[in-house]
């Protein structure tokens, strides 16, 4: 049996960055188009308790593979990281706290905001923890990207040798 690879080299990065960013945008989009109740209008058998059953249902497969996605971006950047010779937990940390951490900080504050019967401001927050912690994850990829990993340098040294 194979071991996977621990490194990632720039174009393998870019190529997996690519896709599993895009499938991000994708469920995004889904969520934002109300795709999980729009799908339950179109099977039509649903009605009443179960209609709120499957919307329930499709909002939790959207967010599993929603999940996976982020999971497999971290496994990237954590490959890509070694790659370039960095410490390898430092880009999945970073992204796993910019992706996974606003959600449960919003969710909090509307916990809270609930107990004082007030909800002001909660759409100005999930659009300001959105557009931050989507800045900072495109910034990391970026770098992470352009960055040349120290195999392509000994490489690129061992050939200046032999000529």
């Amino acid at each position: 049996m194979k071991k996977p690879r621990k490194r990632l080299d720039r174009p393998s990065f870019w190529k997996w960055a690519i896709l599993l960013v895009l499938g991000l945008v994708v469920l995004a989009i889904l969520g934002r188009s109300g795709a999980a109740r729009h799908a339950v209008r179109l099977v039509g058998e649903f009605a009443g308790p179960n209609a709120v059953a499957a919307i329930t249902l499709a909002l939790l497969a959207m967010a599993l593979v929603r999940l996976v996605l982020i999971v497999l971006l971290a496994m990237a950047l954590a490959r890509r990281f070694r790659d370039i010779g960095w410490p390898a937990w430092i880009g999945p940390t970073i992204l796993l706290f910019t992706t996974l951490g606003p959600p449960f900080f919003v969710a909090g504050y509307t916990f809270a905001e609930t107990y004082v019967n007030e909800i002001r401001d909660i759409e100005e927050w999930v659009s300001m923890a959105g557009w931050i912690s989507d800045s900072v994850d495109v910034v990391l990829l970026i770098v992470a990207g352009s960055v040349p990993g120290k195999a392509s340098a000994q490489n690129i040294e061992v050939v200046h040798v032999f000529d």
